[in-house]
């Protein structure tokens, strides 16, 4: 490299660089001045652009740069990053700064790395790791999903044949998850995250409130968790539920569906959101393998 003809002039040019980063008008610049604009050239190097953020950069693990802080909920923010080596797309999800001192959300977000780094399924968000922030907070580290089915359902009007499909992999996923004896307690449309356009890049997400067959949520001291259009009754009043809870919200989910889809020939998906959101679990199907099957059959 030495004797490429261009090393010379990149390497006095790199100089006069460390020296900016390290110097400025009034002398030497604090440590943390200096690390700030490191980590901006740096971040403008892995992107292949000469022009600095003007913004400063957060790095994540020292692997993850933050570009957009993107959704989350009331304990959890949900970032999108890219890796600053593989320049590859990922979430990377973790407790309110402002509850991080808070038991509660630190042990959904552990659970939800639990249940996820477990479950290996083409229907379930891949969690790829977990890290542990400089404050101290969990951080998970999720594939990157372009759109959840509450944007889809905005911004889309389904065909019959896309609702069957998406109704298929929900449930193909779901399946996955009893099998585990976990019930997942928070299905929803802001929970069903796509990677792409096409009803099978569908990944279920969100972990945090799923509890184990025959568990409560008031044992763990949540009064309620969930959403309250789509949790069913039995979840609401704070009893003990199994995988027909989550049934119950597949059938919501379904309905809401059907609204969108604008095909009238619908009757037995109809008749299949009424038999899953049954109000009395036990009218329900035992599970989501079960509910899969009456869908084959339709």
């Amino acid at each position: 490299m030495a004797g490429n003809p261009g090393f010379a002039d990149i390497q006095k040019r790199f100089a006069d660089l460390w020296q900016s980063l390290v110097h400025d008008d009034g002398g030497r610049r604090s440590d943390e001045d200096r690390r700030m604009l490191t980590d901006r050239v740096r971040d403008a190097l892995d992107r292949g652009d000469s022009r600095l953020r003007e913004a400063s950069v957060e790095i994540v693990g020292n692997t993850f740069v933050i570009e957009e802080r993107s959704a989350g909920g009331r304990l959890a923010e949900v970032s999108r990053t890219r890796h600053r080596d593989l320049g590859s797309l990922h979430a990377v999800k973790t407790v309110h700064s402002n509850h991080s001192d808070d038991p509660i959300a630190r042990r959904m977000l552990l659970q939800e790395a639990e249940i996820g780094l477990a479950l290996r399924h083409p229907h379930i968000v891949h969690t790829q790791a977990l890290l542990r922030l400089d404050d101290g907070r969990p951080a998970l580290v999720l594939e990157w999903c372009e759109h959840n089915l509450a944007d889809r359902l905005r911004s889309t009007i389904n065909s019959l044949d896309d609702v069957r499909r998406i109704m298929t992999a929900m449930l193909d996923g779901l399946s996955a998850v009893h099998d585990r004896g976990i019930v997942h307690c928070d299905l929803s449309p802001a929970n069903i995250l796509f990677t792409g356009p096409m009803p099978e890049d569908l990944r279920i997400a969100d972990f945090g409130v799923a509890l184990r067959i025959g568990e409560a949520h008031r044992n763990l001291d949540i009064a309620f968790a969930g959403h309250p259009d789509f949790a069913a009754p039995e979840q609401k009043d704070g009893v003990a539920i199994d995988h027909r809870a989550d049934l119950f919200a597949a059938g919501r989910i379904l309905s809401l569906m059907l609204r969108n889809c604008g095909d009238a020939d619908a009757i037995d998906l109809h008749a299949l959101a009424g038999r899953l959101s049954q109000p009395l679990p036990q009218d329900r199907p035992e599970n989501a393998k079960a509910a899969l099957q009456m869908l084959g059959g339709l």
